[in-house]
């Protein structure tokens, strides 16, 4: 056969051809057995003595169904995990994908569809089973050795929970689940089943009309009274006992519950939401007490903002890093809040303040709009470049933002012309602008503006509109980001401008190409 399958390949399948019309292959094996000499042919070429068809290699000669093949591979590559390339795992496979295979091909439906499904179906897989074994010899399958790694799993989609319990339950298991080795097959079932019970109490309640787990797991005691109600019901019915472990789901989902219920001012809303995304983004899975800290402090810090808006009072945001008057009205307010509520109560101001600090500096300076729009983008693209723990870096962008703006609002004030349009401009301008700078320190203090690197960032824009891009991709005049608006910094950094700039100002500019 070798010596024919690539140089004679006419005669070899003649002599096929004849093997088969003799009878002596009633069970097609040579069939699958020659495939694998496919992967003696060329990539893309057809090997002419075998035929078209699949390049077979090892326990792949049989074609299973694809939910089967995904879930045997599965099993396999945990138990090679686990134990290493044994053969037993390696023929136990080879076996279930040949059990799917001739499933397949007798028009039954697949293992994995039946397998932890209703008695009836499980019964008829058995029968299946059976019949296959009288017709391919004694094999070993270990459909249980499937079930059991299957089981708690697929028995999740027989139940259609409310979809904010889905969420809820989903995120729970699978933060226990990532706590678990991969050999901690005993403690993923307990895992898997307490899930499944979650959510067959939730598919109960939704098709009973009852409210969610999540909407009263940490609501008002009323709340929480009926839904311990409708658990002893629903035990009742399905007469059997079960636990759904409530505390579990509570500890889990107890804090950000609480976010739900107080609705501060917007830009409250965003400060806090923001500081508490970047604190969450340094925690690790299994940080979990640190994790519910970080939301207990979210929740008081909206608690707050939501009394602050209920009577009347200004936002924390708009305060917190504003003048001393402002300052001081906060910390009042705040005093007056701790006495209404008749708790002690932590809303950490000083790190919210050390969050927002720069940022809402920017908010106390109105630039020219030309500079608002190149200072905000050149901070966005300084502000992309850096991870989110990056909090010292980030702040002195902010701060150099901050102080751009600063020079920005004093220039328009005293009727100076803006930066933007003196900073590439002719000798005459760049003196100006200087002189102007003098002028503002001796006014306001020495304060660092960075001019060489926002004249690098315009001579960029400047190159990209020479190139042919539209006025607004090439000046980025989409409004900053910095102010609240959209980001310009997208279709900047999508031009790949410093590749663009022109090199007759490569030498005046000092960009490096």
């Amino acid at each position: 056969m070798a010596s024919r399958f690539l140089n004679d390949p006419d005669s070899l399948a003649v002599d096929i051809a004849d093997y088969w019309a003799s009878g002596e292959d009633d069970q097609n094996r040579l069939n699958s057995a020659l495939s694998h000499f496919r992967r003696l042919a060329p990539e893309g070429q057809e090997l002419q003595a075998v035929g078209p068809g699949p390049r077979l290699m090892g326990r792949r000669i049989h074609d299973p169904y694809p939910d089967d093949a995904r879930v045997i591979d599965a099993l396999a590559k945990e138990e090679r995990s686990k134990l290493g390339p044994v053969s037993i795992s390696q023929k136990n496979a080879s076996s279930q994908r040949k059990f799917s295979d001739w499933l397949k091909r007798e028009g039954r439906g697949s293992i994995v569809s039946r397998l932890t499904g209703t008695d009836q179906q499980q019964q008829s897989l058995q029968e299946d089973f059976r019949k296959f074994t009288e017709a391919e010899g004694k094999v070993v399958v270990s459909l249980d050795r499937l079930r059991q790694y299957l089981g708690a799993e697929s028995q999740l989609k027989q139940h259609n929970p409310y979809p904010d319990d889905a969420l809820m339950i989903d995120g729970l298991a699978n933060e226990e689940l990532s706590k678990l080795g991969p050999d901690s097959t005993s403690k993923r079932k307990v895992v898997q089943n307490m899930a499944i019970n979650q959510r067959r109490f939730s598919n109960w309640l939704q098709k009973n009309g009852r409210g969610s787990i999540s909407s009263r797991l940490t609501g008002s005691d009323e709340q929480q009274r009926s839904l311990k109600d409708d658990f002893r019901e629903f035990t009742t019915n399905v007469e059997v006992k079960i636990s759904v472990g409530f505390n579990r789901l509570r500890q889990y989902l107890g804090a950000e519950s609480q976010l739900k219920q107080h609705h501060p001012y917007p830009d409250d809303t965003r400060m806090i939401d923001s500081f508490t995304k970047e604190e969450l983004s340094k925690l690790g899975p299994e940080s979990t007490s640190k994790r519910k800290g970080v939301l207990n402090l979210a929740s008081n810090q909206r608690r707050f903002g939501n009394w602050l808006r209920k009577n009347g009072r200004g936002s924390i945001s708009s305060r917190l890093t504003g003048s001393d008057e402002q300052q001081r009205s906060l910390k009042d307010d705040f005093r007056e809040f701790t006495i209404n509520v008749e708790v002690k109560i932590n809303v950490s101001l000083d790190r919210l303040r050390q969050y927002l600090g720069a940022e809402s500096q920017l908010k106390q300076h109105h630039p020219y709009p030309d500079d608002a729009l190149m200072i905000d983008a050149l901070a966005n693209e300084e502000l992309s470049k850096l991870g989110s723990d990056s909090t010292s870096q980030r702040r002195v962008v902010w701060r150099l933002a901050s102080n751009q703006r600063k020079f920005s609002n004093w220039l328009q004030t005293k009727g100076r012309e803006s930066i933007a349009s003196r900073l590439n401009g002719s000798d005459q301008q760049q003196w100006s602008l200087k002189k102007d700078y003098q002028d503002f320190t001796e006014d306001m203090g020495k304060h660092t503006i960075s001019f060489k690197r926002l004249r690098q960032y315009q001579q960029v824009v400047e190159a990209n509109a020479a190139s042919g891009l539209s006025p607004e991709q090439a000046s980025g005049r989409e409004p900053a980001g910095l102010d609240g608006r959209s980001d310009p910094r997208a279709e900047f950094r999508s031009t790949s401008p410093l590749q663009q700039v022109d090199p007759s100002i490569e030498g005046r500019s000092g960009l490096s190409l």
